[in-house]
């Protein structure tokens, strides 16, 4: 969403060692950047500054909801396409809510009220779909593929079969190859992981409430998901920045093994669910922390010696002025 975006931000005066203010900034330039991550940069630098007051996040949405009018103004074709698309996948939920079932319509009604906010969410961010180096395009089977997946959200809720789970897995392997074949978008790269986050979210709760999985594995693997969806939102916020992809994919090694685990969970096999499950998400949360710990020591900056220990000029400059101090402490003393 805020990809390579850069701010700087400077912290109140204190002492004579908080005397530099301290800067913070992510690894691209602003040259780097696209219009639309420039724009990001630019609102999200505002509302740092003031501290996400009511008054500046009001402010932040409204010019979010204005560059969205914009984007359809300048891009007609990809919002008649997303237009297109949206409406072909609320259609089944409202023949549902007509013609189905009186016991279905009831789910039906959530599915379109689930739909919808799926439809406002891409509306808000067709600014984002362009590549990383600032191309335009059209939404792409990729994301048909992603959006597919949002829409068995709420089938995963009260369904979670085998059938679902897997064609959300196959959909989730599929799309990842198709958006590097066709050069991903930004709304593609945090789509992908917001609707992947709702659906497992949405197949534990369906599983647990059917019996077929033990509540303390979902929770191991509602507390990865949190994890990452948390880190993804302290990165955007509070470093403008889009998340670190070596954190953001460390836990992808055990997807196979948690996939399964649903799988299992959803033929009745409780047992191995749960033990699978629990696995491999203290696994993808160990992994998670790891990488998370080496992306922070990497961008910690690293502090230069006042002076080497092989210097030899600095080494006599030392013996002949032991205590004369910093110059910030000689202004103290005085």
């Amino acid at each position: 969403m805020y990809r390579g975006a850069r701010v700087t931000a400077t912290e109140p005066k204190a002492t004579c060692r908080d005397r530099e203010p301290r800067v913070r900034e992510a690894e691209h330039p602003p040259d780097q950047l696209t219009a639309g991550e420039r724009w990001a940069r630019n609102e999200l630098a505002r509302l740092l500054v003031d501290r996400f007051s009511p008054r500046a996040s009001a402010s932040f949405l409204a010019a979010s909801f204005r560059r969205s009018a914009q984007v359809r103004g300048q891009r007609p074709a990809l919002a008649r396409q997303a237009r297109l698309w949206l409406s072909a996948g609320a259609l089944p939920w409202l023949v549902m809510v007509v013609a189905g079932r009186p016991a279905d319509r009831g789910r039906a009604g959530t599915g379109l009220a689930w739909w919808t906010a799926v439809a406002l969410m891409l509306d808000w961010h067709l600014g984002m779909v362009e590549t990383a180096d600032g191309r335009l395009r059209p939404l792409s089977g990729a994301d048909a593929l992603t959006l597919t997946r949002a829409w068995l959200v709420p089938v995963a809720a009260w369904s979670p079969t085998p059938p679902v789970c897997g064609l959300a897995a196959v959909s989730d392997a599929l799309d990842g190859a198709l958006a590097r074949r066709g050069h991903p978008t930004r709304a593609g790269r945090d789509l992908e992981g917001l609707v992947d986050a709702c659906f497992t979210a949405a197949a534990l709760r369906g599983l647990v409430r059917s019996g077929r999985l033990g509540r303390a594995a979902a929770g191991l693997e509602g507390a990865r998901v949190g994890a990452g969806a948390l880190y993804a939102t302290w990165i955007y916020f509070a470093r403008a920045r889009p998340p670190d992809p070596y954190v953001a994919g460390a836990g992808r090694v055990t997807s196979a093994i948690r996939v399964g685990a649903l799988l299992a969970a959803g033929s009745g096999r409780r047992r191995i669910a749960d033990a699978a499950l629990a696995c491999g998400s203290l696994a993808s949360m160990a992994l998670l922390a790891r990488a998370a710990a080496r992306s922070a020591a990497l961008r910690a900056p690293n502090p230069t010696p006042a002076s080497a220990p092989d210097d030899p000029g600095a080494t006599r400059a030392a013996h002949a002025s032991p205590a004369r101090g910093s110059a910030c402490e000689r202004r103290t003393a005085r």
